[in-house]
Protein backbone atom coordinates (compact mmCIF):
# COMPACT_ATOMS: atom_id res chain seq x y z
CA UNK A 1 0.00 0.00 0.00
CA UNK A 2 1.78 3.19 -0.79
CA UNK A 3 1.78 6.26 1.67
CA UNK A 4 -0.46 8.27 -0.06
CA UNK A 5 -3.45 5.79 0.97
CA UNK A 6 -2.94 5.05 4.69
CA UNK A 7 -6.03 5.44 6.42
CA UNK A 8 -6.32 3.33 9.64
CA UNK A 9 -9.49 1.73 10.82
CA UNK A 10 -9.74 3.43 13.66
CA UNK A 11 -10.43 6.68 11.24
CA UNK A 12 -12.70 4.95 9.47
CA UNK A 13 -15.20 3.98 12.02
CA UNK A 14 -14.96 7.21 13.02
CA UNK A 15 -16.14 8.65 10.41
CA UNK A 16 -19.06 5.35 9.94
CA UNK A 17 -19.75 6.60 13.59
CA UNK A 18 -20.69 10.18 12.54
CA UNK A 19 -23.29 8.10 9.86
CA UNK A 20 -24.51 5.54 11.96
CA UNK A 21 -27.93 7.44 12.08
CA UNK A 22 -28.43 6.77 7.75
CA UNK A 23 -28.50 3.17 8.32
CA UNK A 24 -31.71 3.21 9.98
CA UNK A 25 -33.42 5.40 7.03
CA UNK A 26 -31.92 3.30 4.10
CA UNK A 27 -34.29 0.85 3.15
CA UNK A 28 -36.43 2.80 0.89
CA UNK A 29 -33.27 3.55 -1.15
CA UNK A 30 -32.46 -0.15 -1.17
CA UNK A 31 -34.90 -1.00 -4.61
CA UNK A 32 -33.00 2.18 -6.15
CA UNK A 33 -29.74 1.20 -5.76
CA UNK A 34 -30.31 -2.35 -7.41
CA UNK A 35 -31.86 -0.99 -10.36
CA UNK A 36 -28.75 1.83 -10.56
CA UNK A 37 -26.18 -1.41 -9.94
CA UNK A 38 -27.65 -3.53 -12.57
CA UNK A 39 -27.90 -0.62 -15.45
CA UNK A 40 -26.74 -1.31 -18.84
CA UNK A 41 -23.21 0.37 -18.67
CA UNK A 42 -22.11 0.74 -15.59
CA UNK A 43 -19.27 -1.80 -16.85
CA UNK A 44 -16.33 -1.45 -14.10
CA UNK A 45 -18.80 -0.69 -11.58
CA UNK A 46 -19.34 -4.96 -12.15
CA UNK A 47 -15.44 -5.08 -12.12
CA UNK A 48 -14.72 -2.83 -9.32
CA UNK A 49 -16.72 -3.44 -6.29
CA UNK A 50 -14.76 -3.44 -3.49
CA UNK A 51 -17.55 -2.47 -0.21
CA UNK A 52 -19.81 -5.12 -1.77
CA UNK A 53 -16.85 -7.45 -2.31
CA UNK A 54 -15.70 -6.98 1.63
CA UNK A 55 -19.26 -7.34 2.43
CA UNK A 56 -19.54 -10.51 0.95
CA UNK A 57 -16.42 -11.98 1.96
CA UNK A 58 -17.64 -11.83 5.81
CA UNK A 59 -14.42 -11.37 7.32
CA UNK A 60 -13.63 -7.86 7.32
CA UNK A 61 -13.85 -5.67 9.76
CA UNK A 62 -16.79 -4.04 10.75
CA UNK A 63 -15.83 -0.99 10.40
CA UNK A 64 -15.61 -1.21 6.62
CA UNK A 65 -18.40 -3.63 6.30
CA UNK A 66 -20.62 -1.01 7.91
CA UNK A 67 -19.02 1.58 5.46
CA UNK A 68 -20.27 -0.67 2.68
CA UNK A 69 -23.47 -0.09 4.11
CA UNK A 70 -23.26 3.74 3.88
CA UNK A 71 -22.38 3.52 0.38
CA UNK A 72 -24.97 1.40 -1.01
CA UNK A 73 -27.81 3.55 1.18
CA UNK A 74 -26.65 6.82 0.50
CA UNK A 75 -26.32 5.52 -3.69
CA UNK A 76 -22.96 7.64 -3.90
CA UNK A 77 -20.81 5.57 -4.10
CA UNK A 78 -22.81 2.55 -5.34
CA UNK A 79 -21.31 3.50 -8.62
CA UNK A 80 -17.70 1.62 -8.30
CA UNK A 81 -19.75 -1.45 -6.46
CA UNK A 82 -22.13 -4.09 -8.00
CA UNK A 83 -21.16 -7.54 -8.95
CA UNK A 84 -17.80 -9.12 -7.73
CA UNK A 85 -19.97 -10.16 -4.66
CA UNK A 86 -21.34 -12.65 -7.44
CA UNK A 87 -18.04 -14.39 -7.46
CA UNK A 88 -18.21 -15.06 -3.71
CA UNK A 89 -21.35 -15.86 -3.17
CA UNK A 90 -20.72 -18.73 -5.23
CA UNK A 91 -17.17 -19.45 -3.01
CA UNK A 92 -19.86 -19.14 -0.24
CA UNK A 93 -22.40 -21.81 -1.53
CA UNK A 94 -19.15 -23.94 -2.32
CA UNK A 95 -18.18 -23.64 1.20
CA UNK A 96 -21.29 -24.05 2.60
CA UNK A 97 -22.21 -27.43 0.87
CA UNK A 98 -18.38 -28.53 1.98
CA UNK A 99 -19.35 -28.21 4.96
CA UNK A 100 -22.69 -29.94 5.13
CA UNK A 101 -21.15 -33.12 3.76
CA UNK A 102 -18.22 -33.10 5.86
CA UNK A 103 -21.02 -33.47 9.21
CA UNK A 104 -22.69 -36.15 6.64
CA UNK A 105 -19.88 -38.41 5.61
CA UNK A 106 -16.42 -38.21 7.54
CA UNK A 107 -15.29 -40.58 4.99
CA UNK A 108 -15.35 -36.91 2.76
CA UNK A 109 -14.05 -34.62 4.87
CA UNK A 110 -10.46 -34.46 3.83
CA UNK A 111 -11.78 -33.85 0.85
CA UNK A 112 -13.98 -30.95 1.26
CA UNK A 113 -11.53 -29.58 3.20
CA UNK A 114 -9.09 -29.15 1.15
CA UNK A 115 -11.27 -27.46 -1.45
CA UNK A 116 -12.57 -25.10 1.36
CA UNK A 117 -8.95 -24.61 2.09
CA UNK A 118 -8.41 -23.68 -1.36
CA UNK A 119 -11.28 -21.57 -1.77
CA UNK A 120 -9.92 -19.31 1.19
CA UNK A 121 -6.27 -19.56 -0.19
CA UNK A 122 -7.31 -18.05 -3.56
CA UNK A 123 -9.26 -15.37 -1.61
CA UNK A 124 -6.56 -13.60 0.45
CA UNK A 125 -4.96 -12.00 -2.93
CA UNK A 126 -8.62 -10.45 -3.28
CA UNK A 127 -9.54 -9.83 0.17
CA UNK A 128 -6.22 -8.03 0.49
CA UNK A 129 -6.58 -5.65 -2.83
CA UNK A 130 -10.36 -4.76 -2.01
CA UNK A 131 -8.78 -3.74 1.73
CA UNK A 132 -6.26 -1.29 -0.37
CA UNK A 133 -9.69 0.04 -2.47
CA UNK A 134 -11.67 0.42 0.47
CA UNK A 135 -8.71 2.66 1.97
CA UNK A 136 -8.52 4.16 -1.06
CA UNK A 137 -12.61 5.45 -1.70
CA UNK A 138 -12.81 6.85 2.05
CA UNK A 139 -9.51 8.40 1.59
CA UNK A 140 -11.15 10.27 -1.49
CA UNK A 141 -14.43 10.43 0.41
CA UNK A 142 -13.21 12.46 3.16
CA UNK A 143 -10.88 14.68 1.20
CA UNK A 144 -13.53 15.97 -1.18
CA UNK A 145 -15.85 16.30 1.16
CA UNK A 146 -18.45 13.88 -0.06
CA UNK A 147 -18.66 12.47 3.70
CA UNK A 148 -19.91 16.25 5.05
CA UNK A 149 -22.32 16.58 2.27
CA UNK A 150 -24.16 13.51 3.24
CA UNK A 151 -23.75 13.85 6.77
CA UNK A 152 -25.40 16.99 6.00
CA UNK A 153 -28.29 15.75 4.29
CA UNK A 154 -28.86 13.19 6.86
CA UNK A 155 -29.02 15.90 9.71
CA UNK A 156 -31.17 18.05 7.62
CA UNK A 157 -33.50 14.80 7.45
CA UNK A 158 -33.33 14.60 11.03
CA UNK A 159 -34.06 17.84 12.18
CA UNK A 160 -37.35 17.91 9.38
CA UNK A 161 -38.24 13.79 10.90
CA UNK A 162 -38.26 15.91 14.43
CA UNK A 163 -40.42 18.66 13.61
CA UNK A 164 -42.96 15.88 12.18
CA UNK A 165 -42.82 13.69 15.41
CA UNK A 166 -43.55 16.87 17.74
CA UNK A 167 -46.36 18.26 15.84
CA UNK A 168 -47.70 14.70 15.58
CA UNK A 169 -50.55 13.00 18.19
CA UNK A 170 -49.83 10.34 20.31
CA UNK A 171 -47.04 8.94 22.64
CA UNK A 172 -43.80 9.14 22.86
CA UNK A 173 -43.50 5.40 21.16
CA UNK A 174 -45.66 6.31 18.46
CA UNK A 175 -43.81 9.78 17.84
CA UNK A 176 -40.94 7.95 17.66
CA UNK A 177 -42.05 5.72 15.03
CA UNK A 178 -43.42 8.46 12.76
CA UNK A 179 -40.15 10.40 13.76
CA UNK A 180 -38.20 7.03 12.48
CA UNK A 181 -40.58 6.76 9.52
CA UNK A 182 -40.28 10.85 8.30
CA UNK A 183 -36.03 10.84 8.54
CA UNK A 184 -36.41 7.55 6.48
CA UNK A 185 -38.54 9.18 3.43
CA UNK A 186 -37.12 12.49 4.05
CA UNK A 187 -33.63 11.54 3.71
CA UNK A 188 -34.64 9.63 0.85
CA UNK A 189 -36.11 12.68 -0.61
CA UNK A 190 -33.40 14.76 0.19
CA UNK A 191 -30.74 12.44 -1.07
CA UNK A 192 -32.06 12.33 -4.60
CA UNK A 193 -33.08 15.74 -5.01
CA UNK A 194 -29.24 16.77 -3.64
CA UNK A 195 -27.96 13.77 -6.08
CA UNK A 196 -27.69 15.70 -9.89
CA UNK A 197 -25.22 18.55 -7.60
CA UNK A 198 -23.14 15.76 -5.76
CA UNK A 199 -22.67 13.70 -9.03
CA UNK A 200 -19.38 15.60 -10.59
CA UNK A 201 -17.97 14.91 -6.60
CA UNK A 202 -19.20 11.60 -6.57
CA UNK A 203 -17.43 11.21 -10.10
CA UNK A 204 -14.49 12.53 -8.77
CA UNK A 205 -14.19 10.36 -5.78
CA UNK A 206 -14.26 7.32 -7.74
CA UNK A 207 -11.91 8.55 -10.22
CA UNK A 208 -9.17 9.81 -7.73
CA UNK A 209 -9.33 6.91 -5.72
CA UNK A 210 -8.98 4.75 -8.71
CA UNK A 211 -5.93 6.51 -9.88
CA UNK A 212 -4.61 5.80 -6.19
CA UNK A 213 -5.30 2.01 -6.89
CA UNK A 214 -3.61 2.28 -10.67
CA UNK A 215 -0.48 3.78 -8.16
CA UNK A 216 -0.04 0.76 -5.83
CA UNK A 217 -0.81 -1.41 -9.17
CA UNK A 218 -4.34 -2.95 -6.91
CA UNK A 219 -6.15 -2.00 -10.24
CA UNK A 220 -4.99 -4.14 -12.72
CA UNK A 221 -4.54 -6.86 -9.67
CA UNK A 222 -7.62 -7.10 -7.99
CA UNK A 223 -9.27 -7.28 -12.17
CA UNK A 224 -6.77 -10.15 -12.51
CA UNK A 225 -7.64 -11.84 -9.54
CA UNK A 226 -11.44 -11.91 -9.83
CA UNK A 227 -10.86 -12.92 -13.38
CA UNK A 228 -8.86 -15.69 -12.05
CA UNK A 229 -11.59 -16.74 -9.41
CA UNK A 230 -14.30 -16.11 -11.56
CA UNK A 231 -13.19 -18.88 -13.92
CA UNK A 232 -13.14 -21.03 -11.47
CA UNK A 233 -16.71 -20.82 -11.63
CA UNK A 234 -17.38 -20.62 -15.01
CA UNK A 235 -17.48 -16.53 -15.31
CA UNK A 236 -15.82 -14.47 -17.55
CA UNK A 237 -15.37 -17.51 -20.28
CA UNK A 238 -15.04 -14.87 -23.64
CA UNK A 239 -15.22 -18.12 -26.33
CA UNK A 240 -15.68 -17.15 -30.07
CA UNK A 241 -17.07 -15.05 -31.97
CA UNK A 242 -19.01 -16.23 -34.95
CA UNK A 243 -21.84 -14.65 -37.56
CA UNK A 244 -25.26 -14.71 -38.38
CA UNK A 245 -28.20 -13.39 -40.58
CA UNK A 246 -31.84 -12.28 -40.36
CA UNK A 247 -32.46 -13.39 -36.35
CA UNK A 248 -34.81 -10.66 -36.27
CA UNK A 249 -36.48 -10.96 -39.46
CA UNK A 250 -36.89 -7.77 -41.55
CA UNK A 251 -40.19 -6.71 -39.80
CA UNK A 252 -38.80 -6.42 -36.19
CA UNK A 253 -35.37 -5.43 -37.50
CA UNK A 254 -36.76 -1.79 -38.79
CA UNK A 255 -38.83 -1.42 -36.18
CA UNK A 256 -36.13 -1.27 -33.33
CA UNK A 257 -34.08 0.80 -36.36
CA UNK A 258 -36.95 2.98 -36.12
CA UNK A 259 -37.91 3.06 -32.46
CA UNK A 260 -34.45 4.17 -32.05
CA UNK A 261 -34.39 7.02 -34.42
CA UNK A 262 -37.03 8.52 -32.80
CA UNK A 263 -35.53 8.64 -29.72
CA UNK A 264 -32.56 10.05 -31.15
CA UNK A 265 -34.29 12.65 -33.20
CA UNK A 266 -36.25 13.87 -30.24
CA UNK A 267 -33.06 14.11 -28.29
CA UNK A 268 -31.76 16.48 -30.98
CA UNK A 269 -34.38 17.96 -32.10
CA UNK A 270 -33.96 17.88 -35.57
CA UNK A 271 -34.51 14.55 -38.61
CA UNK A 272 -31.00 12.37 -38.98
CA UNK A 273 -29.67 11.57 -42.60
CA UNK A 274 -30.81 7.65 -43.10
CA UNK A 275 -30.38 5.16 -46.10
CA UNK A 276 -33.82 3.17 -47.33
CA UNK A 277 -33.39 0.92 -44.39
CA UNK A 278 -34.23 3.04 -42.25
CA UNK A 279 -30.28 3.04 -40.97
CA UNK A 280 -28.32 6.92 -39.85
CA UNK A 281 -25.92 8.01 -42.32
CA UNK A 282 -23.71 10.01 -39.89
CA UNK A 283 -23.09 13.45 -41.24
CA UNK A 284 -21.83 15.21 -37.74
CA UNK A 285 -20.30 13.67 -35.01
CA UNK A 286 -23.88 13.96 -32.93
CA UNK A 287 -25.27 11.50 -35.81
CA UNK A 288 -22.46 9.32 -34.80
CA UNK A 289 -23.62 9.16 -31.51
CA UNK A 290 -27.02 8.83 -32.40
CA UNK A 291 -25.94 5.67 -34.82
CA UNK A 292 -24.26 4.27 -31.37
CA UNK A 293 -27.48 4.08 -29.78
CA UNK A 294 -29.16 2.74 -33.07
CA UNK A 295 -27.08 -0.42 -33.41
CA UNK A 296 -27.59 -1.57 -29.43
CA UNK A 297 -31.45 -0.23 -29.62
CA UNK A 298 -31.15 -3.14 -33.01
CA UNK A 299 -28.88 -5.53 -31.68
CA UNK A 300 -30.68 -5.42 -27.76
CA UNK A 301 -29.41 -8.88 -26.29
CA UNK A 302 -29.93 -10.84 -29.61
CA UNK A 303 -26.80 -10.25 -30.76
CA UNK A 304 -24.28 -7.63 -31.08
CA UNK A 305 -25.05 -4.90 -34.00
CA UNK A 306 -21.31 -3.76 -35.56
CA UNK A 307 -21.73 -1.25 -38.24
CA UNK A 308 -19.53 -0.40 -41.04
CA UNK A 309 -20.50 2.82 -43.27
CA UNK A 310 -18.28 3.48 -46.45
CA UNK A 311 -17.76 6.46 -47.96
CA UNK A 312 -16.15 7.34 -51.29
CA UNK A 313 -15.36 10.75 -51.79
CA UNK A 314 -15.54 13.08 -55.10
CA UNK A 315 -11.53 12.04 -54.49
CA UNK A 316 -12.37 8.85 -55.25
CA UNK A 317 -10.36 8.14 -51.71
CA UNK A 318 -12.62 5.08 -49.80
CA UNK A 319 -12.69 5.11 -45.67
CA UNK A 320 -14.56 3.41 -43.20
CA UNK A 321 -16.46 3.89 -40.23
CA UNK A 322 -16.55 1.20 -37.80
CA UNK A 323 -19.62 1.70 -35.10
CA UNK A 324 -18.87 -1.03 -31.99
CA UNK A 325 -22.15 -1.19 -29.64
CA UNK A 326 -22.21 -0.71 -25.73
CA UNK A 327 -22.95 -3.81 -23.19
CA UNK A 328 -26.13 -4.98 -23.54
CA UNK A 329 -26.11 -8.19 -21.62
CA UNK A 330 -25.33 -8.51 -17.66
CA UNK A 331 -25.41 -11.83 -17.13
CA UNK A 332 -22.46 -13.13 -15.00
CA UNK A 333 -22.19 -16.16 -17.14
CA UNK A 334 -20.98 -15.42 -20.75
CA UNK A 335 -23.75 -15.93 -22.97
CA UNK A 336 -24.37 -15.48 -26.51
CA UNK A 337 -24.55 -11.97 -26.87
CA UNK A 338 -20.28 -10.88 -26.92
CA UNK A 339 -21.03 -7.09 -26.01
CA UNK A 340 -21.47 -8.12 -22.29
CA UNK A 341 -20.45 -8.33 -18.67
CA UNK A 342 -17.40 -10.77 -19.34
CA UNK A 343 -16.39 -8.75 -22.28
CA UNK A 344 -16.04 -5.29 -19.88
CA UNK A 345 -13.88 -7.25 -17.47
CA UNK A 346 -11.96 -8.82 -20.44
CA UNK A 347 -12.00 -5.32 -21.89
CA UNK A 348 -10.86 -3.57 -19.01
CA UNK A 349 -7.48 -5.88 -18.38
CA UNK A 350 -6.24 -6.94 -21.57
CA UNK A 351 -7.52 -4.98 -23.82
CA UNK A 352 -7.90 -6.24 -27.64
CA UNK A 353 -8.21 -9.89 -26.73
CA UNK A 354 -12.48 -10.10 -26.24
CA UNK A 355 -14.69 -11.77 -28.27
CA UNK A 356 -16.14 -8.67 -29.39
CA UNK A 357 -12.77 -6.79 -30.07
CA UNK A 358 -12.24 -10.26 -32.38
CA UNK A 359 -15.95 -9.96 -33.99
CA UNK A 360 -14.97 -5.99 -35.31
CA UNK A 361 -12.05 -6.95 -36.59
CA UNK A 362 -13.49 -10.24 -38.04
CA UNK A 363 -16.38 -7.95 -39.83
CA UNK A 364 -13.46 -5.66 -41.28
CA UNK A 365 -11.90 -8.73 -43.33
CA UNK A 366 -15.47 -9.45 -44.13
CA UNK A 367 -15.90 -6.04 -45.42
CA UNK A 368 -12.58 -5.90 -47.56
CA UNK A 369 -10.83 -3.75 -45.58
CA UNK A 370 -6.96 -3.44 -46.13
CA UNK A 371 -5.34 -0.41 -45.82
CA UNK A 372 -8.31 1.90 -46.55
CA UNK A 373 -8.69 4.56 -43.77
CA UNK A 374 -10.67 3.64 -41.35
CA UNK A 375 -12.50 5.38 -37.80
CA UNK A 376 -13.82 3.68 -34.80
CA UNK A 377 -16.40 4.99 -32.72
CA UNK A 378 -18.26 3.73 -29.43
CA UNK A 379 -20.08 4.43 -26.98
CA UNK A 380 -19.20 3.04 -22.97
CA UNK A 381 -18.13 -0.51 -24.01
CA UNK A 382 -18.09 0.35 -27.60
CA UNK A 383 -15.39 3.18 -27.43
CA UNK A 384 -13.68 1.20 -24.64
CA UNK A 385 -12.86 -1.46 -27.59
CA UNK A 386 -12.47 1.07 -30.60
CA UNK A 387 -9.46 2.39 -28.17
CA UNK A 388 -8.09 -0.90 -27.48
CA UNK A 389 -7.83 -1.78 -31.41
CA UNK A 390 -6.42 1.57 -32.06
CA UNK A 391 -3.61 0.70 -29.56
CA UNK A 392 -3.52 -3.09 -31.00
CA UNK A 393 -4.62 -2.79 -35.11
CA UNK A 394 -3.38 -5.65 -36.28
CA UNK A 395 -2.38 -3.76 -39.51
CA UNK A 396 -5.58 -1.55 -40.35
CA UNK A 397 -4.83 1.69 -40.64
CA UNK A 398 -6.77 3.24 -37.83
CA UNK A 399 -6.83 7.08 -37.99
CA UNK A 400 -9.53 8.36 -36.16
CA UNK A 401 -11.05 7.00 -32.67
CA UNK A 402 -14.19 8.98 -31.47
CA UNK A 403 -15.46 8.13 -28.16
CA UNK A 404 -17.93 8.65 -25.79
CA UNK A 405 -18.71 7.69 -22.13
CA UNK A 406 -15.76 5.68 -22.21
CA UNK A 407 -12.33 5.09 -20.03
CA UNK A 408 -9.80 5.19 -22.52
CA UNK A 409 -7.42 7.76 -21.07
CA UNK A 410 -5.14 4.49 -19.74
CA UNK A 411 -4.67 2.61 -23.51
CA UNK A 412 -1.76 2.90 -25.37
CA UNK A 413 -2.97 4.93 -28.42
CA UNK A 414 -0.53 5.35 -30.68
CA UNK A 415 0.18 9.38 -31.13
CA UNK A 416 -0.38 9.44 -35.00
CA UNK A 417 -3.82 8.43 -34.31
CA UNK A 418 -6.26 11.09 -33.29
CA UNK A 419 -8.87 10.97 -30.79
CA UNK A 420 -11.86 12.41 -29.59
CA UNK A 421 -13.56 11.67 -26.49
CA UNK A 422 -16.29 13.34 -24.72
CA UNK A 423 -16.63 12.58 -21.07
CA UNK A 424 -19.71 14.06 -19.04
CA UNK A 425 -18.31 15.02 -15.43
CA UNK A 426 -21.71 12.88 -13.69
CA UNK A 427 -20.24 10.22 -16.03
CA UNK A 428 -19.11 7.21 -13.36
CA UNK A 429 -18.33 5.08 -16.64
CA UNK A 430 -16.30 7.74 -18.40
CA UNK A 431 -14.01 7.88 -14.94
CA UNK A 432 -13.19 4.11 -14.43
CA UNK A 433 -10.01 3.88 -15.78
CA UNK A 434 -8.86 6.02 -13.07
CA UNK A 435 -6.85 9.02 -15.10
CA UNK A 436 -7.12 11.77 -17.02
CA UNK A 437 -6.49 11.04 -21.04
CA UNK A 438 -3.23 12.38 -22.38
CA UNK A 439 -2.50 15.81 -22.91
CA UNK A 440 -1.34 15.91 -26.76
CA UNK A 441 -2.16 17.67 -29.96
CA UNK A 442 -4.01 14.73 -31.74
CA UNK A 443 -6.15 13.66 -28.55
CA UNK A 444 -9.23 16.01 -27.78
CA UNK A 445 -11.24 15.51 -24.87
CA UNK A 446 -14.47 17.42 -24.93
CA UNK A 447 -15.67 17.40 -20.99
CA UNK A 448 -18.34 19.00 -19.05
CA UNK A 449 -21.69 18.77 -17.69
CA UNK A 450 -24.19 16.17 -18.52
CA UNK A 451 -26.78 18.12 -20.87
CA UNK A 452 -30.69 17.84 -20.14
CA UNK A 453 -32.82 16.42 -23.16
CA UNK A 454 -35.58 18.17 -24.66
CA UNK A 455 -38.81 18.11 -21.53
CA UNK A 456 -36.24 17.08 -19.10
CA UNK A 457 -35.93 19.96 -15.58
CA UNK A 458 -32.72 19.88 -13.69
CA UNK A 459 -29.38 18.13 -13.89
CA UNK A 460 -28.86 14.72 -15.37
CA UNK A 461 -27.08 12.43 -12.05
CA UNK A 462 -25.03 9.81 -12.02
CA UNK A 463 -28.04 7.56 -12.57
CA UNK A 464 -28.78 8.82 -16.44
CA UNK A 465 -25.57 10.82 -17.14
CA UNK A 466 -24.38 7.54 -19.15
CA UNK A 467 -26.50 8.01 -22.29
CA UNK A 468 -25.74 7.92 -25.96
CA UNK A 469 -28.04 10.31 -27.12
CA UNK A 470 -27.40 12.42 -24.36
CA UNK A 471 -23.83 12.44 -25.65
CA UNK A 472 -25.12 13.53 -29.03
CA UNK A 473 -26.74 16.45 -27.67
CA UNK A 474 -23.31 17.10 -25.73
CA UNK A 475 -21.95 16.86 -29.48
CA UNK A 476 -24.25 19.28 -30.82
CA UNK A 477 -23.48 21.69 -28.12
CA UNK A 478 -20.11 21.48 -28.61
CA UNK A 479 -19.80 22.51 -33.04
CA UNK A 480 -16.25 23.09 -32.97
CA UNK A 481 -15.82 19.20 -33.29
CA UNK A 482 -17.31 18.95 -36.61
CA UNK A 483 -14.91 21.51 -38.05
CA UNK A 484 -12.07 18.81 -37.64
CA UNK A 485 -11.37 17.52 -41.05
CA UNK A 486 -10.42 14.51 -39.29
CA UNK A 487 -13.55 13.42 -38.00
CA UNK A 488 -15.63 15.32 -41.64
CA UNK A 489 -13.78 12.91 -43.97
CA UNK A 490 -15.13 10.22 -42.92
CA UNK A 491 -18.75 11.29 -42.00
CA UNK A 492 -21.36 11.11 -45.01
CA UNK A 493 -22.67 14.55 -47.23
CA UNK A 494 -24.23 15.24 -50.28
CA UNK A 495 -20.79 15.16 -52.09
CA UNK A 496 -20.04 11.71 -50.70
CA UNK A 497 -20.94 8.20 -51.83
CA UNK A 498 -22.40 6.57 -48.57
CA UNK A 499 -23.53 3.12 -47.60
CA UNK A 500 -24.43 1.25 -44.30
CA UNK A 501 -23.56 -2.44 -43.79
CA UNK A 502 -24.43 -3.86 -40.05
CA UNK A 503 -22.44 -6.99 -38.84
CA UNK A 504 -24.85 -9.40 -36.65
CA UNK A 505 -22.61 -11.36 -34.18
CA UNK A 506 -22.88 -13.78 -31.46
CA UNK A 507 -20.34 -15.61 -29.26
CA UNK A 508 -19.80 -19.60 -29.13
CA UNK A 509 -20.81 -20.88 -25.99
Amino acid sequence: MSDGLKVDFAEIDRMVTGLTTLNAYALPLVPKVGALSADGDLLASAILSPGTAVAAEGAVLSASAQLGVTMVTTEALVVITASIVKVYEAAETAIAAAAAAIEAKVAEAVVFTARVATDVALGVQTVVYTLTAVTAIVKQAIDTGLVSDIAGIAGQSMQQALSTALQSDGTLAQRLVVFASAASNNFGDNFMAALPALSPKIVEVEQNALGDLRGSDTYENLLSTLIADGHRFGLFEDGDPYFVTDVLGSDERKKRAQDTLSDSETALGRHLKIDDEGNVIPTDVASLFASSSQIDGIGQDDFANIRIIKTIDDDKVTRYTVQIPSTQSWERVAGVTPNDLTSDVMAMRYGNNTALSNAVMAAMRREGITDEPVMLVGFSLGGITAGAIAADPHGYNIQQVVTAGAPVGAMNIPAATNVTSFESVSDPVAALDGVPNPDRSSWDTVRGDAPAKPGETGMPSVKDAHDADRYAVMATQNPAVNASSDIAQFLGGDDKESSVNDWEVRRTQ
